[in-house]
Parts: C-alpha cells; structure tokens; sequence
C-alpha cells in the first residue's frame, strides 16, 4: 500500500503544480527566486537556475516586493511602491516555466508634474510636449528646434500624402532604388538589389514602422528636397538625406567644412559626402552638434496629427505600451547616439486625440530604458489629467 500511496501523491503533487496559474507562479518566482519553482528543461539550457535567481534577485532589490500582478494586453504587470514592470511568463503542459520575460521599468508618479521632473533627468537638453485636443497640457522648450533623428521623416511622410491627395501621385506608384539612395541601416531595403521596385506604399511603411533610411532617402529624392524643407521649417540646403548625414559624420574634415558652409554652399559639400558609404562603425560616435535634423516639438505634433489615422504610422507603437487607455497608437521615433525622439499620437477610449513628444540630446549617451520608463510614466501621467 505504502507505495502505492507514495505514487498517488506524486500524481496529486504534479497536478497541483500543472493547475497554478502563470500570475500565481510569477508572484512566486519575483516573491522567493527559482530556487523553489520547477523549470522547464529547454528554458534551463538558455538561463540557468543560478543566472535565473541572480536577475530575480537583482528586481527584488531595485524594486522592492510585488504590491499587485496585474493583467496587460501581452501579459502582465508587476506593481511594487516604487516601479510597473511588465512581464511575460509561460507554462508547459506540466506547469514548468518554459518562458520568463520582464520588459523595462516604468517609475510610478503621483501626477503628470512628477513625470515632468523624471524628463528632465534625461540628459543635457530635454524637451518634451503633451497637447490634448490641441491644448497643452505640458510643455517645456518645446518651441525649441533640437535634434530628433528619425523623426524628421514626418516630414517626407506628409509632403508624400499631400500629393497622394491632390491626385499628383498613388500609393501604387513604382519607385527604384538606386546607388544614391543606398544607406546604412536601420531598415532593410540597403539590401535590396539595384533598381529595385518598390511601391510609394511600401517604401513610406518601411520609413516610418522600421525607421528605414534607404526607403527615407528614395521619398525624398521622388519627391523633391525643397518640399520637404519647407514642411519641415528648414532651408533646404541644411536638410541632409541619410546617406549624407552618414558621410559627413564619418568624415571628420569634410564634416567641419559642411558645418561652416553657408546654406548655399552646403549641398555640394553634402553630396561629395555621399559619394562612398561609410561602414557602420564610423557613424556611431557621439552626437555632432550642428549636424542633425533640428526640429522642435510644436512641428513634429502639427506633422504627425494629420497623419495619425494612417494604417502605416500604427504598426510599430515604439516605447507606448499597448492598451488601455490609448485605443489608438500611432508613432515615430528617432535616435542616435546622444540623440533621442519619442513622438507618440495617442486616443483614448473618450476620443480624445493626444500627441506626447520628448526629445532629449545630450553630448555623451542618453539611457533608453531610463527614457522609456519615464516616457511611460508621463503617459501615465497625462492619461490621468482630467
């Protein structure tokens, strides 16, 4: 009998482990570490118990105990005093952790001026923005034209609508990369071949979802430079295409003679700059001060707002997490080292339209998970603003 028992047990045992929840196990795994919870073997070969232990030790200690795990739309979050960390976990078919993921902290504020104040830790110069229905309900430098990456391509997206509304041009039309349009990642379309076609459409979702600057730089070429300038409030002899902000940041000599340049003078100078593309190691230094795409946040939410409600600017949600309260995310972002954009067109469950932006330069390097949180946190902020 005695071991028939002892079998059973087992049996119950192994149940109740297949029978507890992911958020109960989670809470176990964040409350006492891996020591106690049983682990898939394929997840052990990837993070080992030890290493497992150490990162749930280290959450412990930075963020304190768990308060609450909430659901999220992709899994859950962990609530402590201090911090929301979202998190993911799987469970097999006998309850063993198969798959563990915890996602950058977001600092929990009382209100949308303690989220404020987290902002302008971020570096040198921080600006940021938040309008509601067009009222501001935060703002600060948000006038001023500072460097935002990428996301000057609001820009190249809404000369490009404008056409497309006017009949001048369609989605469906066929562009072709060429050799002067070839630029460095981000983005996949440096990889296509020579002559590549491409449609409007296609090249316009690859610029704004995965910040493509080869797509970036053959929109600005189809649709001209001096209409992209003037939609972006800048002379159009100091709008560089990609490839050329590329060459001139690699090459130290031209770079000063560019940046010295009057207006006129610079496009040739940008263009000797283009004639080879750099490796990728040469452009990843700290940011160059003068050479950038300087736009204040005023313009990239008079840029964005009328382009929300397309399909393309809500595929990649960047820093925002999903959910409630937005019902709508659209976004583009920039960065480069020392260089750092968020511009989120958000609505919310009342259709309140909402655009929230942040930049932030700065001469050496700007934290991301650092941005992101606090970036979370004001959008928390905001949504909480009556």
């Amino acid at each position: 009998m005695k071991p028939i028992l002892f079998s059973a047990l087992l049996t119950l045992a192994a149940g109740f482990a297949a029978a507890q929840s992911p958020e109960t196990v989670l809470r176990g795994l964040w409350r006492e570490g891996a020591a106690e919870t049983t682990i898939a073997p394929v997840f052990l070969n990837q993070v080992p118990r030890a290493t497992l232990n150490d990162i749930l030790s280290g959450l412990r200690t930075q963020f304190g105990p768990v308060q609450e795990i909430a659901p999220a739309p992709e899994g859950y979050t962990v609530i402590t005093e201090s911090h929301r960390v979202p998190a993911r976990i799987g469970l097999d078919a006998e309850g063993r952790v198969a798959m563990l993921w915890f996602g950058t902290p977001e600092p929990r504020v009382a209100d949308l001026a303690a989220a404020e104040a987290l902002l302008a830790d971020l570096g040198q110069d921080v600006a940021w923005l938040a309008l509601r229905d067009g009222e501001t309900l935060a703002a600060h430098r948000a006038g001023e034209r500072l460097a935002v990456g990428s996301a000057f391509k609001l820009g190249v997206l809404s000369v490009l609508v404008e056409e497309i509304a006017a009949g001048r041009r369609d989605w469906a039309d066929v562009v072709r990369i060429g050799a002067r349009h070839r630029s460095l990642p981000t983005g996949r379309l440096q990889d296509f071949p020579e002559d590549a076609p491409v449609t409007l459409h296609t090249a316009a979702l690859a610029m704004i979802a995965e910040s493509d600057n080869t797509a970036t730089d053959l929109l600005l070429d189809t649709l001209g430079r001096d209409a992209v300038a003037a939609r972006l409030g800048l002379a159009p002899g100091d709008l560089l295409s990609t490839r050329e902000f590329f060459g001139l940041k690699a090459d130290a000599d031209l770079r000063t003679e560019w940046l010295a340049a009057d207006t006129s003078d610079r496009p040739a100078l940008a263009a000797r700059a283009a004639r080879v593309l750099p490796p990728v190691a040469a452009v990843t230094g700290p940011h160059v001060d003068g050479l950038e795409w300087h736009l204040p946040l005023e313009r990239l939410c008079a840029l964005g707002a009328p382009l929300a409600e397309l399909p393309l600017m809500q595929v990649n949600p960047g820093p925002v997490p999903p959910g409630a309260p937005w019902t709508r995310i659209a976004y583009k972002g920039g960065s480069e080292t020392g260089v750092l954009n968020f511009t989120a067109l958000l609505r919310d469950a009342d259709g309140r339209d909402y655009c929230a932006a942040l930049t932030v330069n700065d001469p050496g390097t700007v934290a991301l998970d650092a941005a992101i949180g606090a970036f979370g946190a004001f959008l928390r902020g905001l949504a909480a603003t009556p």
